[in-house]
């Protein structure tokens, strides 16, 4: 049962992957040829928002990550009949949630910070009267 499991699951890769990739190549070129006839045609050019997509999955994915982490911990704990069951599994939880904070804020703090610099504000400066670029003299 394991090793047709690993068959279904290496045959669905095969062919997946190289049709995920495909259809990426091909959006890739769709934008590039637009780009390049925005540009011959002297139209301004959006800007690239991989940066704030990339963000965005990280700030997703990585509590997704660590939930299912501390559940499959947590299910071994339990099949095995681990004698500290509760102590290991309050400390793996609270450990996930931590984790999921920090990625969620980071996040969303990297984000804010992307959509500042692409709007083009100015900085706030970090103390008061002086710049990152300010010398005091």
């Amino acid at each position: 049962m394991i090793l047709l499991l690993i068959a279904m699951v290496m045959a669905t890769l095969l062919v997946l992957v190289p049709q995920l990739l495909r259809a990426h190549r091909k959006n890739q070129e769709e934008k590039h040829t637009e780009r390049m006839q925005a540009l011959e045609r002297g139209i301004a050019i959006p800007g690239d928002e991989s940066r704030a997509r990339a963000a965005g999955r990280t700030a997703a994915l990585v509590p997704m990550v660590t939930v299912i982490v501390a559940g499959t911990v947590t299910c071994f704990l339990v099949a095995f009949r681990s004698e500290y069951l509760l102590s290991v599994t309050i400390t793996v939880w609270s450990v996930a949630g931590l984790i999921s904070l920090f990625a969620i804020t980071g996040g969303s703090a990297l984000l804010g910070r992307l959509a500042q610099l692409d709007s083009g504000e100015p900085e706030e400066p970090d103390e008061p009267g002086q710049g990152r670029g300010s010398q005091v003299h």
